[in-house]
């Protein structure tokens, strides 16, 4: 049974339970709350009732019974303000009635029962009222409030009754008036704790909506937090930022599939040509078209040319990968200046159309890094500038120290680079497409790798134009590292 209750009540709403619950909570306290007010009431006009009779029970018991009667007729003993409804008895000693005064209208009345009223009987009650039977069954409509004490100028006792039908009345009148009342302010709380509920509620189903459109596919969807300090502000406060992070973690997962997508594809690409050129040179051989020594080594070394691309592809790869892994850098105090000299005394060498030069600003220029990753990143650098760069025309190695970041700029004074296309160079296997050709263009994954070694010594890398013409590269590194 408990159990089918706990199943039943975990089907309902949360706007049903909490309106029940309160209605019902409400409907408790007035009926706890007019019961004690029926009860303070009965006790009130019952502590009335009690004082009237105590006072006429003093007055009247220090009179002669004999003379009782008629001084109550003659209007000589002025009695308490008594209710019409009123009934005086003398008794004597054995309990027997020989005076009774009945007021005007109580004579339809049944009248108490006092039989059992001995003077013994009426010393015990201390002159304290009680309640009493009336003398007849078959008229059961009255009952009496009534006290006894005894007489001063006779032996026997004096005896008051007042019907309390009149407070039971009151008390019924209120009862049905609370009643009616209770039930009129219990609807109507219900009503109004309904109405509140469903207005607090209702953000919760702007909150399913959400949730409903985010599980549909549409990450952008967000929640209106017009009241932040509240309960449900806070809540859609919480709600959006978990929703940022999925459409975040959504949209990364995407570009990075997409990016993946792509670089498979070049990968394929990259590689495909290489190992064609080697499979083809190969076939030949085989076949007995080369025959000629001359033609023979030529094969050769194109045959090797492509191996050596294959390599340098395939290292490039691992490099990336490694550096996307972990990033693990061997970081040691380094002179970059000296390293600035040495990448440009190699460039020299392998370019001599174009003239290089190293150029100082500041004078220290030690950081930690890792030299032979820098090297790698301002090499490349360097040689990219050169090889876009005119015959003739100047590439600068520029270094600058600043406080607590050192600087490079690579500047060249060639073609340049689109504004559009600038944000895109750093991606894998990304070439403009005037390097496509075989003569001028790389793997396409030599700034890449630049990009993820800065990255990895907490730097940044970017491109801007040559104010006169062409490109510069800039890195800034801090010339200490922070491990996290």
């Amino acid at each position: 049974m408990k159990q089918k209750f706990l199943a039943g009540w975990a089907r309902i709403s949360l706007r049903a339970k909490l309106t029940s619950l309160s209605v019902g909570l409400i409907g408790m306290l007035l009926a706890v709350s007019s019961a004690g007010t029926i009860a303070l009431l009965g006790t009130y006009l019952q502590q009335s009732t009690d004082t009237l009779l105590i006072t006429t029970a003093n007055e009247l018991r220090t009179q002669d019974p004999l003379k009782l009667e008629a001084k109550v007729a003659s209007g000589q003993l002025a009695l308490p303000s008594l209710p019409s409804d009123y009934y005086i008895a003398i008794l004597d000693a054995d309990g027997n009635q020989f005076l009774g005064l009945i007021s005007s209208t109580g004579g339809g009345r049944a009248i108490p029962n006092f039989s059992n009223l001995t003077l013994e009987t009426v010393m015990a009650t201390q002159g304290t009222p009680f309640d009493i039977d009336v003398e007849s069954s078959r008229r059961m409509g009255t009952e009496w409030r009534m006290i006894a004490v005894p007489l001063q100028l006779a032996r026997g006792s004096v005896v008051i009754a007042l019907p309390t039908n009149s407070n039971r009345q009151i008390l019924a009148e209120y009862a049905v008036i609370g009643g009616r009342f209770g039930i009129f302010l219990v609807v109507l709380s219900g009503f109004s704790i309904w109405l509140t509920i469903t207005s607090a509620l209702r953000p919760l189903k702007e909150v399913e909506r959400t949730a409903e459109a985010v599980q549909a596919g549409k990450f952008s969807s967000r929640l209106l937090s017009k009241h932040g300090k509240t309960e449900i502000g806070r809540l859609n406060n919480a709600l959006n930022s978990m929703l940022d992070s999925i459409e975040g973690a959504v949209t990364g997962r995407d570009k990075t599939l997409e990016q993946m997508r792509r670089f498979v594809s070049d990968a394929s690409h990259e590689l495909r040509t290489p190992l064609v050129t080697v499979r083809g040179y190969a076939e030949l051989y085989r076949m007995g078209a080369i025959t000629k020594k001359q033609d023979v080594a030529e094969a050769m070394q194109r045959i090797e040319s492509e191996a050596v691309r294959m390599t340098g592809l395939v290292e490039s790869l691992l490099t990336l990968t490694r550096m996307d892994e972990s990033g693990n850098l061997d970081l040691v105090k380094t002179d970059l200046a000296k390293l600035a000299d040495l990448v440009i005394k190699d460039a020299s060498v392998a370019n001599q159309e174009v003239n290089f030069r190293v150029v100082r600003l500041g004078k220290d220029f030690v950081a930690e890094v890792d030299a032979d990753r820098m090297k790698q990143v301002l090499t490349n650098l360097v040689a990219n500038a050169s090889r876009f760069a005119p015959a003739g025309s100047e590439v600068s190695l520029e270094i600058d120290g600043v406080g607590k970041n050192l600087s490079f700029k690579v500047i060249d004074h060639g073609e340049g680079i689109p504004e559009p296309l600038r944000g895109k160079v750093f991606e894998r296997f990304y070439r403009a497409d005037n390097s496509r050709n075989r003569s001028t263009g790389g793997s396409g994954l030599g700034l890449a790798i630049a990009k993820s070694i800065v990255t990895a010594h907490q730097g940044q890398i970017r491109v801007e134009e040559t104010p006169d013409g062409g490109s510069t590269f800039v890195i800034e590194l801090p010339t200490s590292q922070t491990t996290s």
